[in-house]
């Protein structure tokens, strides 16, 4: 799928009814990768308006799946992240380079204030070098880690698992330890479950 292709998917909301969140397409070419990721950052950036009051008043706001961030079209760090990691997945990146990471970042200068975050990290496969690329909504470039020097990875995760910052290997815990990402993915599975049951019915 070309970059041209993955911004009108995007735009088109096929990426959530199309195929399953949770299921890759057919694997990206990994030499246009970078182009994906830098069309669809700044796609979702544009797309989704920033809205952080509901988790500012509330923490226990349940996180969006991406139907429900579709509906509504407005969220705050955490929906930008997943509605990336999501998109990726579905145009063929493999899953396991992909990690939502949640982050301290440093506002202002240097030393100034701190606060909590949420961006999308893709990870070069294992046998090539380079840093992981940040996707973050308030930035449209996509820009490597050591180009980041306000973020410190706290802690990643995605489907398969949570990890230590942005570790390597088998993951630390179960991706259900983090309840609302467990909620999202079981929405996403009820979805896939009704979208069979309607499809076959209708044979």
């Amino acid at each position: 799928m070309t970059s041209k292709h993955l911004l009108v998917a995007w735009l088109c909301g096929l990426f959530t009814f199309g195929a399953s969140p949770l299921a890759a397409a057919e694997p990206a070419d990994p030499a246009n990768a970078g182009v994906l990721l830098a069309s669809l950052n700044g796609s979702v950036n544009h797309r989704i308006v920033y809205d952080g009051e509901p988790r500012r008043r509330d923490p226990a706001v349940p996180w969006a799946s991406p139907a429900e961030l579709r509906e509504r079209d407005s969220g705050d760090c955490v929906d930008y992240a997943t509605a990336k990691y999501f998109s990726l997945v579905a145009a063929g990146l493999p899953p396991a380079q992909l990690r939502i990471a949640y982050v301290e970042a440093q506002s202002g200068v240097p030393d100034g204030p701190r606060q909590r975050h949420m961006v999308l990290a893709w990870l070069p496969p294992d046998d090539a070098d380079g840093d992981p690329l940040i996707l973050d909504n308030l930035l449209d470039a996509v820009r490597p880690l050591s180009r980041r020097p306000d973020l410190r990875v706290l802690i990643s995760f995605n489907t398969e698992g949570i990890w230590s910052g942005l570790a390597r290997g088998r993951p630390a815990r179960d991706a259900r330890r983090i309840t609302a990402w467990a909620r999202v993915l079981d929405r996403l599975a009820a979805y896939d479950l009704d979208s069979t049951r309607t499809t076959t019915g209708s044979r």
